[in-house]
């Protein structure tokens, strides 16, 4: 996805101005010389600066620009492509960002705000100031394409370290590495030029991956201006305004109500493009609005732009962009709302000869929009606009404080007397997800790596997990002891973040009334009239299904010693009914519900393109 250049440029005080120096061997000899590198003196009564220039990502190029303001550390970032308006800053009231529908949310996790130190201390060029505490740690030189580069880790106070590549023979930064939640983020710089005295890059190349190595994207920064502003200079560093101006309700509604469904423990409700029919979308939490690349072309809908999306598992997946005139959920609509286009496959969307495919994802730009409760007692979904009329009420209920590292709302849990912080996904239909640093870190990795091994993952393609009974779960006030947790893998890109505990999904949040208000920055969760018992009972298998074979179903993985394998059903099998049902009607989690969550000992018979009829009983293959 887009990605937040940090061009450096600040303010210097006080800086020496010492001769060149052959290449240094310690810190202090190190930045002595980057601090002659950079100008030296030239930089005394420097407040702050402003830049432009164009900035290109995803193959969308746009105007660019940065101000900082280094008396007190506020900057602001924005980027303008013919698609949608981005930006980025901090202020009096912390680290926040402006997605690309427009609105704004903040970053105020503990982990927003470790990173946001360090990347403020490098977009300050904090190297270059004596007075910014820091402490620094010279590393063995490192090889790039023959080249040699010095090494200095620095880590600002309160901040995370970030490993400073220096050209021994020009003594200036040729890139900083540094870790941001789940990725590790390198800008490099070059093209350096003469501003009045001081030396700056005016390109600026940052990528982001993840430890697997998957790309999260790319984003080239071309400065065309620098501007260097004194002590008597205005500053702008406002963040825009974030008042919802896009949002119609039909009728005068004060609220909207859309039919919604769980299918699999997937959460569906109906969307309408553009004036179309109705479509099913999952409504997630931890995501943001994305057209399949099949529902994009059923509504001829034209795509720009070429990127990269990480998410579930140790890859990524290709993503475009286009832009819908009219987004319908009952009543309440959005007009002109920019959307990812992304190739899911055939398995993701379809749903079973006769249903209409899911046709994409809905996520952070609805949560903005409105507050919103997910009714699971009356099959509804519930939204009050914001700035539109009367301010939505607040839930009565367990109200839980939601904090931000990225787009995905995250708040403190318990697991295994533990606590924890822990991401609210309503996009997860699995189970509760362990990640694995925070469980080594706490002692429990062991006993749920001993679990058993099961095949998850998602838009970075499939892993194997671990599952195993939890002993408790306490979230808000509420303690569950019905809970089957999965731990991931450390390579499992957003689910496998070192940053947080875990990932919490429908499986728990299903067993009550939820209610989001961003605004508030609160979860609610309120009791149901009559909550579904939680069973766990499993066959074992995970399959998919290809459009060009839509009457069966692909084994792709079996449980070792799994009721399904113990019935003799092998990878490579393909399954033409289930329970007596062809598979051509039954669509994948249809077919994932009838062979799993299901109660102790529930049979299931699965007949096979190859005349076998296969019959078991589940079970629960999760050990307590």
């Amino acid at each position: 996805m887009a990605l937040r250049s940090l061009l450096f440029v600040s303010l210097m005080a006080g800086l020496a101005a010492p001769a060149m120096a052959a290449p240094a061997t310690d810190a202090d000899a190190l930045l002595r010389d980057l601090r002659q590198a950079y100008g030296g003196a030239h930089w005394n009564g420097v407040r702050g600066w402003h830049a432009e220039g164009k900035q290109t990502s995803e193959d969308l190029t746009g105007a660019w620009q940065a101000t900082v303001n280094l008396g007190n550390g506020y900057y602001i970032t924005r980027t303008r492509n013919d698609l949608f308006t981005t930006a980025e800053g901090f202020d009096a009231q912390g680290h926040w960002r402006q997605d690309i529908t427009g609105l704004s949310h903040p970053l105020d996790s503990d982990e927003a705000k470790i990173v946001t130190v360090s990347e403020n201390w490098l977009r300050g060029l904090g190297f270059l100031r004596p007075e910014l505490p820091a402490s620094y740690r010279v590393l063995p030189d490192a090889k790039d394409r023959k080249h040699r580069y010095l090494q200095l880790e620095a880590t600002p106070a309160g901040g995370r370290p970030v490993t400073l590549w220096i050209d021994p023979a020009t003594h200036r930064l040729d890139r900083a590495v540094w870790q941001s939640s789940f990725l590790t983020v390198t800008e490099r710089y070059s093209d350096y030029r003469a501003v009045d005295g001081k030396q700056l890059p005016f390109q600026i190349h940052t990528t982001e991956t993840t430890v697997s190595g998957a790309s999260d994207g790319e984003t080239d920064t071309v400065v065309s201006d620098y501007q260097m502003m004194g002590g008597g200079a205005a500053i702008d560093t406002q963040r825009p305004a974030n008042q919802v101006t896009d949002v119609t309700m039909a009728h005068d509604a004060l609220q909207a109500i859309a039919p919604m469904h769980l299918e699999a423990g997937v959460l569906l409700v109906d969307v309408s493009i553009n004036g179309h029919a109705p479509a099913p979308f999952i409504l997630d939490t931890g995501g943001h609005a994305i057209l399949t690349t099949d529902a994009a072309n059923k509504l001829g809908l034209r795509t720009q732009g070429q990127g990269v999306a990480t998410g579930s598992g140790p890859g990524s997946m290709s993503t475009s962009y286009t832009k819908v005139d009219d987004l319908a959920l009952g009543d309440a609509h959005v007009r002109d709302l920019p959307f990812s286009v992304m190739p899911f496959p055939y398995s993701f969307y379809e749903r079973g000869e006769g249903k209409e495919p899911i046709a994409g994802i809905l996520g952070l730009e609805v949560f903005e929009r409105f507050a919103v409760t997910y009714d699971y007692d009356r099959g509804e979904l519930r939204l009050q606009p914001f700035d539109h009329g009367q301010a939505p009420q607040a839930a009565e209920g367990d109200a839980l404080t939601l904090r931000f590292t990225d787009d995905m709302p995250l708040t403190t849990a318990q697991l295994d007397g533990h606590r924890g912080m822990f991401g609210i996904d309503t996009g997860n239909g699995s189970y509760l997800l362990t990640f694995p640093q925070w469980a080594e870190r706490n002692g429990i990795a062991t006993r749920y790596a001993a679990g058993a091994p099961i095949p998850t993952g998602g838009v970075g393609g499939l892993f194997t997990a671990h599952i195993a009974h939890a002993h408790e779960l306490v979230l808000g006030n509420q303690r569950l002891d019905n809970v089957v947790a999965m731990l991931t893998r450390t390579d499992a890109g957003a689910t496998g973040n070192p940053s947080e505990a875990g990932n919490i999904g429908q499986d728990v949040l299903a067993r009550y009334n939820v209610h989001f208000d961003y605004r508030r920055q609160q979860m609610v969760l309120m009791p149901r009239k009559d909550a579904p018992p939680k069973h766990y009972a499993m066959a074992g298998i995970r399959v998919t299904k290809q459009q060009e074979s839509p009457d069966r179903f692909q084994v792709i993985d079996v449980i070792p010693d799994s009721p399904a394998a113990q019935a003799g059903l092998r990878k490579g099998d393909a399954i033409v009914a289930a329970n007596g049902k062809p598979a051509s009607v039954l669509g994948t989690n249809d077919l994932r519900a009838m062979s799993g969550w299901q109660p102790e000992n529930t049979p299931l018979t699965l007949k096979l393109a190859d005349g076998r009829e296969l019959k078991m009983v589940m079970r629960d293959l999760a050990p307590r």
